[in-house]
């Protein structure tokens, strides 16, 4: 068969409109499912979050345990390591990551807190030595040792736990749960149910 001649009469013409009406066909439907696939699809990202020398993945709304405790210990040692002249510059930088749940009480008791740190000329540093993650509660616990420094001479050492719930939001780290407390009051605390869960809070004591 002569194709050139079939396809210049009138019959092969049809026929090849209707053969490129089938492909266009094809062509719709496979950019439309590739649409619905990317709109559904979410994203994962792999990053590199601060104190964290591996890589891990988080979802908009989920993160591994790594990418949890790794933020916590920045957060820990943020809080941790304030002076009267950075107390406020910590508490502003801080306040972004916290949820709206919370917002309100922790500002609350950080502000308090500089305060303190102010009247009493108080330099608090803190010095991490375990991270490690609860099951019960899905938080990430920092352990470690603060120093309070100040005009009554001799500095204090403290054993100091950091209790943080992270979560993420559209890819964005927030603080659901902080509570800051000594070693030997956590002790006391294990006894009690957990389903029993205080308030989220900072404590500095002011001397």
């Amino acid at each position: 068969m002569d194709f050139k001649k079939y396809f210049a009469s009138y019959t092969g013409v049809i026929t090849e409109n209707r053969f490129y009406r089938i492909v266009l066909c094809v062509f719709l439907a496979a950019n439309l499912l590739l649409g619905v696939a990317v709109l559904s699809h979410k994203e994962i990202v792999v990053l590199v979050p601060p104190d964290l020398k591996g890589k891990t993945k988080i979802a908009q709304n989920k993160a591994d345990r790594r990418y949890q405790e790794s933020w916590a210990l920045f957060f820990a040692l943020l809080l941790g390591n304030v002076t009267p002249r950075n107390v406020e510059f910590v508490a502003q930088g801080i306040e972004g990551y916290l949820s709206p749940e919370i917002y309100q009480s922790l500002m609350k008791d950080m502000y308090e807190q500089a305060k303190t740190l102010k009247r009493n000329n108080l330099a608090v540093s803190f010095e991490p030595r375990e991270v490690s993650w609860d099951e019960k509660t899905g938080r990430v616990l920092v352990r470690g040792q603060t120093t309070l420094r100040g005009s009554f001479g001799k500095a204090q050492n403290i054993g100091k736990t950091y209790e943080i719930g992270i979560e993420v939001r559209n890819y964005y780290p927030l603080i659901t749960y902080l509570d800051a407390y000594e070693k030997k009051v956590r002790e006391k605390d294990q006894e009690k149910n957990y389903d029993q869960q205080a308030e989220p809070q900072l404590e500095l004591q002011d001397n």
